[in-house]
């Protein structure tokens, strides 16, 4: 049930046939090969002037949130990441959203 509350794999309307999702499975395996490079104190970015504030980091701020740091190179530099680079538009903005803090 995962796989399909997911979209990795549908289902056809009768529920009898089921196939995955090719763009999806691609972006959950690039997401798994790169989630938690930001692990790696070298590799944290800093917040770009032109960029301001980002996430509670203001311009200078070394991103030291492995996920929030993620999510800015995700954000502002994708080419450094090619396998997130060539994802489709949709597939992207998919796996921004599992770096984005939500602040409610």
């Amino acid at each position: 049930q995962l796989l399909i509350d997911a979209g990795i794999i549908r289902q056809s309307a009768a529920a009898s046939e089921s196939r995955h999702d090719p763009e999806r499975t691609l972006a959950m395996l690039s997401l798994t090969a790169y989630h938690d490079i930001m692990k790696l104190q070298v590799l944290l970015p800093t917040v770009a002037p032109e960029h301001g504030s980002w996430s509670g980091f203001g311009a200078g701020d070394v991103i030291n949130d492995h996920d929030a740091a993620l999510g800015y190179i995700l954000e502002y530099h994708p080419d450094v990441l090619p396998s997130y680079a060539g994802l489709p538009a949709a597939a992207q903005r998919s796996v921004r959203f599992t770096k984005n803090k939500l602040e409610y």
